[in-house]
């Protein structure tokens, strides 16, 4: 099947993929350790992580943006490259787990208390098994018909968020010190900054590829600027003391604003956008597993993984954390390491492979 998509179309699903896997928990996050200095950490995240995914990009266009797993084997080798590949399926697949699993915690710790994080994760795994079976084309159109609606919501919840805020909550200015700025920068710079390389699965697809790395750059650019204002209108809105002590700040600042009689339980509204906004980021997980186990097993077709990795999702998403205070404290302090690992591998291959291919014209 030729499966071609926009730039447009890539821009849009990277912005979903940075903004709504973190809005909700990224004030809490920057906060905790940078206090009414948040919002520069998270800015300080952004243009960190601009920076990695454009040595990213430089690289990767070097090899005219092939499929990542292809480009694997061309530049490591048979070998190394199969290692690498499997390795890029496991943190896809680890991610995508991951985003189920603060799927349910989030239902069950402030929209429907006491109902069972199963139910979520069973039905929001059989949506992207759905998805999967009608392929990487039917995600990217469906995206590009949701966007405008969560767009909208993020935009009117900002707006509210705007009701009670106070410029005093953010001063003063660098009181915490820059070493703690870098703390909280530092939790925020994996998630989800470096994580968003994975969508160099899909370069492939990309009908015209003339300024690939600006149609990137910019679609993090956007959804990062999206999580600073977010951070900084929930500190001046709620104070540094409140937002830390919140799992879900962002949601829980929108459940205490009170916007006209008619309208109640305007937080909802940011909850449907994230939770639309998490299902393109799992389906993205999803289809790239598929694609790698599809490439290693040089089938014509991943259908007869759908089932087995949807399995596997929900048992991951299950038994990696056994309680919630564990998925945070992990997020918080080891997946920005362990994402950057996984990082600097693929940097190290691209490299090997530049080296391999100048060696061989010198040679010749």
């Amino acid at each position: 099947m030729n499966i071609q998509i926009t730039k447009w179309q890539l821009m849009i699903v990277i912005v979903n993929f940075i903004i709504f896997s973190s809005i909700l928990m990224a004030p809490a996050i920057t906060v905790v350790s940078a206090k009414q200095d948040g919002w520069i950490s998270m800015l300080l995240a952004l243009v960190i992580g601009l920076v990695l995914n454009m040595i990213y990009l430089f690289l990767f266009k070097k090899y005219n943006y092939p499929s990542l797993f292809e480009l694997m084997n061309r530049a490591a080798g048979k070998w190394f490259g199969t290692v690498m590949n499997i390795l890029i399926i496991f943190y896809a697949l680890h991610l995508a787990a991951m985003v189920v699993r603060n799927l349910s915690n989030f239902m069950v710790a402030s929209v429907v208390p006491y109902s069972h994080p199963w139910t979520y994760q069973i039905l929001i795994i059989i949506i992207v098994m759905y998805s999967g079976v009608l392929g990487v084309k039917n995600l990217f159109l469906l995206n590009d018909l949701l966007f405008p609606i969560v767009i909208v919501l993020t935009l009117f919840s900002l707006i509210l968020m705007t009701k009670d805020f106070s410029l005093l909550e953010l001063k003063p200015f660098f009181h915490e010190g820059i070493p703690s700025i870098f703390q909280g920068a530092y939790a925020t710079l994996g998630y989800p900054f470096i994580e968003v390389l994975l969508i160099g699965t899909f370069f492939q697809y990309v009908q015209k590829k003339e300024k690939l790395m600006l149609v990137y750059m910019s679609g993090i650019a956007a959804g990062g600027l999206v999580l600073v204002i977010t951070v900084f209108f929930i500190i001046g809105g709620e104070g540094t003391y409140t937002v830390a002590r919140e799992t879900y700040p962002t949601y829980s600042v929108l459940r205490d604003i009170d916007f006209i009689t008619v309208f109640e339980r305007v937080e909802i509204l940011l909850a449907v956008a994230w939770m639309i906004g998490l299902f393109v980021k799992i389906c993205v997980c999803f289809l790239v597993v598929m694609m790698g186990l599809k490439h290693l097993s040089g089938s014509k077709t991943y259908r007869p993984y759908l089932i087995p990795i949807g399995i596997l999702i929900w048992a991951m998403s299950n038994h990696l954390h056994k309680t919630v205070m564990d998925f945070s404290n992990f997020v918080i302090t080891s997946w920005t390491m362990y994402w950057f690992t996984l990082y600097c591998l693929i940097i190290l291959v691209f490299l090997i492979g530049l080296l391999r291919n100048k060696q061989k014209s010198l040679n010749s």
